[in-house]
């Protein structure tokens, strides 16, 4: 018998082990006000995860990959503002082990960090948000192939009309590369249905003002632009995504 309960305690305590999450073997947080310099985001590199100036709730994003719609919840002091009024932080947090974790885990090693340096307790849920589906035109993209030899390069030029306007430039771009810019001036996440698998030359210019798709300004806003420039069209639509809610979270004592 205590042959088998002693079995029977070693299988719970492996199975404890190996349900527990992963972890930072070294990590520094501490409060980083913005004094005019310096950089903004969390950042990886090698073994090595870097927050510079970033508030709670550009951690908890990071860390659950969320949209930035996609966060409620907790004090008003997590919430990003102003740079120079908001409470910012640098993190500085090193994993173990010969190769770098994957993205997946730096951030599964960054949520049990926030649970316990920030007290951080959420809950999460799916909800339904309005996104869009980027689709072609009715009379097709007009998308330049790019050459074999052609180097990846993509700039913005946001200062066009006295910063009234945008350009963005790309060179051998697939439209998996782009979408990230596409959804900051569609303003809702945008998904891929367009079908081209190819790598494009292309130009597009359109104003900051009257993005939203169905604007009267056809071929100045963004999605206008998008379709009379480069073939391609917004579709609204809707999708499921991952939510969080912070249920309580307490700023960080001294390392």
């Amino acid at each position: 018998m205590a042959g088998r309960y002693g079995w029977l305690l070693l299988f719970s305590a492996t199975l404890l082990c190996a349900q527990s999450p992963p972890s930072f073997e070294v990590a520094s947080v501490k409060p980083q006000p913005w004094e005019g310099t310096g950089r903004v985001g969390v950042f990886v590199r090698g073994n090595t995860l870097t927050a510079e100036h970033v508030c709670l709730y550009g951690l908890v994003e990071f860390a659950y990959n969320l949209k930035e719609d996609h966060l409620s919840g907790g004090p008003s002091w997590a919430r990003c503002g102003v740079l120079a009024g908001s409470d910012l932080y640098q993190v500085v947090a090193k994993a173990g082990g010969d190769s770098p974790p994957s993205m997946d885990q730096f951030r599964l090693m960054l949520q049990a960090l926030l649970a316990e340096r920030f007290q951080l307790r959420v809950h999460r849920s799916q909800k339904d948000f309005p996104t869009y589906n980027l689709v072609k035109a009715p009379r097709g993209p007009k998308l330049q192939e790019s050459a074999a030899d052609a180097k990846f390069t993509l700039s913005i030029d946001a200062r066009l009309n006295g910063g009234k306007s945008v350009r963005i430039t790309a060179v051998r771009a697939s439209i998996a590369q782009l979408l990230g810019q596409f959804e900051g001036y569609a303003g809702r996440p945008v998904f891929d249905r367009t079908g081209l698998s190819g790598v494009y030359t292309f130009q597009i210019e359109f104003d900051h003002d009257n993005q939203e798709a169905g604007s009267d300004a056809v071929g100045q806003n963004f999605p206008g632009a998008l379709e009379r420039q480069l073939g391609l069209k917004l579709e609204p639509a809707t999708a499921t995504f991952d939510t969080v809610a912070i249920e309580s979270a307490a700023k960080p004592s001294a390392n």
